[in-house]
């Protein structure tokens, strides 16, 4: 029987590195740009990026409903970081851009970032570091497709 190595549990490994960057994200980006803006918003203000995006392209990337999509731009707009309109190739999708306040914050959240990021590729080496992201994106994959195979 094999033995079982409790510190490298894959859930308690996962739970523990999601809690370090929630926490990171709450004191080194969020409260440190904009007191309204949360940590539940950041994937999905990132993934729109500087060029902007289409509203169901958005919710396909972030593997969400078109009105889960929409509820968290809304915030975003209230809050004046995005703003949206009818996209000109498709009129039922709304383009959704950054402002001028969205475009500040996502420099700033893109700079940090982007420190963590070295900071983990001195402590693991730049290879083993995209080595991890890769392994990550393929999880993700996984887990992304056995879900649309379960609702079928």
């Amino acid at each position: 029987m094999e033995k079982y190595d409790a510190p490298k549990v894959l859930p308690k490994l996962v739970y523990l590195l999601k809690r370090s960057l929630e926490d990171w994200v709450e004191t080194g980006l969020c409260c440190s740009c904009s007191t309204d803006f949360n940590k539940a918003q950041l994937p999905m203000f990132m993934s729109i990026g500087t060029n902007g995006i289409s509203s169901s392209k958005l919710a396909a990337n972030m593997n969400v409903t078109k009105q889960a999509a929409s509820k968290v731009i809304k915030e975003l707009e209230e809050l004046n970081l995005v703003s949206s309109e009818k996209c000109s190739t498709d009129g039922r999708s709304m383009l959704i851009s950054l402002t001028d306040s969205g475009i500040q914050l996502y420099n700033h959240i893109k700079n940090q970032t982007e420190e963590l990021e070295k900071e983990y590729k001195k402590i693991v080496g730049t290879k083993n570091y995209e080595t991890a992201i890769d392994v990550m994106q393929k999880l993700i994959n996984y887990h992304e497709e056995h879900s649309k195979v379960a609702l079928n």
